[in-house]
């Protein structure tokens, strides 16, 4: 399963209408070898801007997520992308070794988890293969070591500070909210120059950005008063399951503005690739772990309110624009492919 060392083979089976490459043909020069960029965010349930446009009268009608949206349109947007564990160490166990969670053992257990060095990861195999691999934030904790299938501390790039996954807390406590989000988007951008930096001329790199902001516990009102998302427009848009009250739509306002915070951390790693001319040589993947947390029928829940979640890919050099996929799809096949 992981002699394909990219992120591409199902994918381009499902999406392109070219012959399918090979694997020795990704991989016979380091010129030829994608970048991978992995933004993956804690808790973020199947909510952006371009779902609301082809599923309207939801949630995904009050979020703006401009960073997302153009990486769905200029690649593939997925319309049924699931997680097979709606927990986030179970499910970044089978992402990282591409097996079912109950094959990582106590890799996937939520508290005292420990990895099996013996099992496979993309990141470590990429590694081996001539990658530069790193992470910022989280990519599989809580566990021991932390992020071991990632190489743990000694491929993390958080020097700048890991501010960003409190957004909500340290934006709302700062005297000016414009300079507050650029301090904390500097971060992003910080920690990502360093990871570039550190690479050989010429190398191909594979980035994890996984902040954890969407996670619990925001501020209260900061959806409203940080990005200007007005907990009423929520009013018969929510689930039929959830009360449509004034807590309620303000607590899913204040999850959106989390949502929007991360998609602005986003936008800073797509211009950063810009600048550095590696954007199209870049496999860029955006997803997250689970559905939103603290909800009936959410996180931990096996619903499609728990298990769906956002996915677009773009990779222009192999990924035609603007597809929209119907297929279904699982994230634990994004490491054997």
């Amino acid at each position: 399963m992981f002699q394909r060392l990219t992120f591409v083979a199902t994918f381009l089976a499902a999406i392109s209408c070219h012959t399918l490459l090979t694997p020795a043909s990704f991989l016979s020069a380091a010129e030829t070898r994608p970048n991978i960029v992995f933004a993956f965010a804690d808790d973020w349930g199947k909510y952006a801007s371009a779902y609301a446009e082809l599923e309207p009268g939801g949630i995904s009608d009050l979020v703006s997520t401009p960073h997302f949206d153009r990486v769905a349109s200029e690649g593939v947007l997925f319309r049924n992308a699931f997680v097979n564990a709606p927990s986030c160490t179970p499910c970044r166990s089978s992402l990282l070794s591409g097996q079912f969670f109950w094959r990582t053992g106590r890799g996937a257990i939520l508290q005292g988890a420990r990895w099996d060095l013996a099992i496979p990861s993309y990141p470590l195999l990429l590694r081996d293969a001539g990658y530069h691999i790193g992470h910022t934030y989280k990519v599989w904790s809580p566990g021991s070591p932390a992020n071991a299938p990632y190489g743990a501390a000694k491929y993390a790039y958080n020097r700048r500070g890991s501010r960003f996954n409190g957004f909500s807390q340290r934006v709302s406590a700062a005297q000016d909210i414009a300079a507050g989000k650029q301090a904390l988007l500097e971060e992003v951008r910080g920690n990502f120059q360093d990871f570039l930096t550190a690479r050989t001329a010429g190398q191909p790199f594979c980035y994890w950005f996984g902040p954890t902001n969407c996670h619990r516990k925001w501020i209260a009102g900061s959806g409203k008063k940080l990005w200007g998302i007005d907990p009423d427009g929520l009013q018969g848009k929510l689930p039929e399951f959830l009360p449509d009250v004034p807590v309620v739509r303000e607590d899913v306002a204040d999850y959106l503005g989390e949502v929007q915070a991360f998609d602005a951390g986003l936008g800073v790693l797509l211009a950063e690739l810009e600048r550095i001319g590696e954007l199209d040589n870049t496999l860029v993947v955006v997803s997250g772990d689970h559905g939103i947390p603290g909800f009936p029928r959410g996180k931990c829940n096996l619903y499609d309110f728990g298990t769906a979640v956002p996915l677009a890919i773009r990779w222009p050099k192999k990924i035609p624009a603007g597809r929209v996929l119907e297929d279904f799809v699982c994230l634990p096949d994004l490491a054997p492919t």
